[in-house]
């Protein structure tokens, strides 16, 4: 199935991201905190080249009974951690922009899955520095979605080679032993991550 939301390029020069703040050393609140604009807007290409500090959002996609969350893996075009397996679905926030109106619009664009505000879950928002492990410096605000294995998925070509389910478990291996195959986050954002699973998506019997 073709995903009439998919984009055409695995990323657009034209984006532009507000330049925030760096975040305090110690005492941020990363289920209260966001980040601070500095007031300056860059082109995509000069903010991570410069490292500055902006903004993304993290959607994933959990099945609750089975346990498992859904993995993407990202186009060899990718200017960021290309050919690795990554978060369901994710992307910058643009100048301007809502945080929960993106996380809608890049699910739609990279795996064809339409859904809507009020069903995004936002748990958290990590500080995540990894300009200098192929990535970039971002506030993650990252948010849930419940969907079951077998949910109907299309995805973006140009952004997504691949999608497949992991369990939670092997995830969290994974992630915690530094996968090479997985995209590497903060420890911060693990810990926050599989917190959050075990509270609000644990099995159902």
């Amino acid at each position: 199935m073709k995903n009439p939301n998919a984009l055409a390029e695995a990323q657009s020069a034209s984006e532009v991201f507000d330049v925030m703040l760096p975040p305090q050393s110690e005492g941020f609140d990363i289920f209260t905190m966001k980040g601070v604009p500095t007031g300056e807007a860059k082109a995509r290409a000069l903010v991570h080249r410069d490292k500055d500090w902006h903004r993304s959002v993290h959607v994933w996609l959990v099945d609750r009974a089975a346990q498992q969350v859904a993995l993407q893996k990202r186009s060899p075009n990718k200017d960021t951690f290309p050919n690795r397996w990554d978060i369901s679905a994710a992307g910058h926030i643009e100048s301007g922009q809502d945080s929960v109106d993106t996380a809608v619009r890049e699910l739609a664009e990279e795996l064809g899955v339409v859904t809507t505000r009020d069903e995004l879950e936002f748990a958290f928002t990590v500080p995540a520095a990894q300009a200098g492990l192929g990535g970039c410096n971002c506030f993650e605000d990252v948010y849930f979605l419940e969907r079951a294995l077998d949910v109907e998925m299309a995805i973006g070509e140009a952004e997504v080679t691949a999608v497949k389910w992991m369990g939670l478990g092997e995830l969290e291996a994974k992630m915690r032993a530094g996968d090479a195959d997985i995209v590497p986050r903060d420890p911060v954002y693990v810990q926050a991550f599989f917190a959050h699973l075990a509270t609000k998506y644990a099995a159902t019997r």
